[in-house]
Order: C-alpha cells, then structure tokens, then sequence
C-alpha cells in the first residue's frame, strides 16, 4: 500500500493491511490526529442534538434529583447548594453544552493518549516489543475511524428511542435502567459497537507486537475489563 493517508474505508474492509503497511513506513502524525479530530466533531455534533432533546433532558434531570436528594440525605450537601447545582447543571443550558463541548475534547484525548501508553507499556513489558509510543498511537488512532460511525448509530437509537442508555448494548435489555444500579453499569459497557473498535484495535496491536491476534485480542480485552470494574466499583469513568 503506497504511503498515503488511510481512509475509513480501508479501515473497514482491509484493516490488517492498513496496520501491516502502518508498522512498516514513516511515522505519519495524519494516522490519528485527522480520526481524532473527526471524533471530537462527531462527539459534539451528538452533545447538541442528543442533550436538546426534552426526553434526554427530562431522564437527565431525574437522575440529577435523585442524586442530590440522596447527598442531602447523606449530609453531604444542603437543599440550597442541591438547588444551585441543579441550575448549573440544568440539562440543555447553556453552562451544560459549553462544559458538555470542553468535557467531550477532554475524554476524547484522554482515551487516545492514555489507553495508547497503556498498549505501548503492555507490549512494552508482556511482549517486548521495541516500537515507539508514536507507531502505537497511528495504529490506535487508526481504529477510530470506526468512532463517527458508532456515535451516528448511538446518536439515533438514543434520540429515537427517548433515553441516552437506549444504546446497542446490554442495557437494551433493562426496561427501567438505573445508573446507580451495578448490574445495569456492567450491561451498558457490553455495547456491540465499542467490541468492534476493539477487536480492531487488537488486529492493529499484533502487527506492531509481532504476535498472534488471539493474544493481542487478550491483551486489549483484559484493558476494556479492568477500566469497566473502575467505572463500575469506583466510579471513576470521565464519561467513557
């Protein structure tokens, strides 16, 4: 494949190629930044149509009572900074879309920057692997070309179906889904469209560890485990 920059659709129908041709050539920074760039777009494209939505709103602000309510009762908070928070936060004001925009550019680098080094040290350590932090950054950049298409899809079942966990995931099968309950976490982080960006992403990672897809697929697998239980146990998510 000449040195050119990857499209989304040779991601799509012939990624093993695109990340054997990416292992072999000069580093290119357009292999993750123009993906990148494309998520952040997409992502806040999904912000403004999904958070404008009355239904969205609605289910939002329920779920934002019921926490308030639980921390006044927890003597965490007083009624007064409860009903405060609740103006700042208000689903759909304008305060919510710019933090909501500033959130979104956040996560998103967090994502491709952190679970990079991640699969750069595992490859690192468990593979001993000799490739820069660069080349795994192309290879997983890459795999979100894959991302426009999965907020697309989300974006629509979510404004369809009236509820921002009507996503193709576990948590279709909830009728009452409740964020604070465990069990409904777990189903909403079994979501068929971040499962492909995965197994793509462990094609990628066994050209650059030089080592069979099944383990590459482990590695990444037992990464999308360990970050679901501290989302889940810990709380900690940055809404990812």
């Amino acid at each position: 494949m000449p040195e050119e920059i990857r499209t989304p659709d040779q991601i799509l129908s012939s990624p093993g190629e695109v990340f054997q041709s990416v292992v072999s050539t000069e580093p290119k920074a357009s292999n993750w930044v123009i993906p990148f760039i494309l998520a952040i777009v997409f992502s806040i494209v999904f912000t403004f149509v999904v958070f404008t939505q009355p239904a969205i709103q609605d289910e939002m602000s329920a779920t934002q009572m019921k926490q308030f309510e639980k921390n006044i009762a927890d003597g965490k908070m007083t009624q007064e900074q409860a009903d405060q928070a609740m103006q700042f936060s208000k689903p759909g004001s304008t305060m919510f879309m710019v933090f909501g925009v500033i959130g979104v550019v956040f996560v998103l680098a967090f994502a491709l920057f952190v679970y990079t080094l991640v699969y750069w040290l595992i490859g690192k350590v468990a593979f001993k692997s000799t490739i820069p932090y660069g080349k795994v950054l192309e290879i997983n950049g890459l795999t979100w070309y894959i991302m426009p298409i999965s907020t697309l899809i989300t974006m629509v079942m979510v404004v369809a179906m009236g509820s921002l966990y009507a996503q193709p995931a576990g948590s279709l099968l909830v009728s009452d889904f409740d964020p604070e309950n465990k069990v409904h976490k777990v189903l909403l982080a079994m979501n068929v469209l971040e499962f492909w960006m995965l197994y793509v992403t462990g094609i990628g990672l066994s050209k650059v560890w030089n080592v069979s897809i099944g383990k590459s697929l482990g590695a990444v697998g037992g990464v999308f485990v360990v970050w679901t239980l501290i989302k889940v146990f810990v709380g900690l998510g940055f809404g990812m």
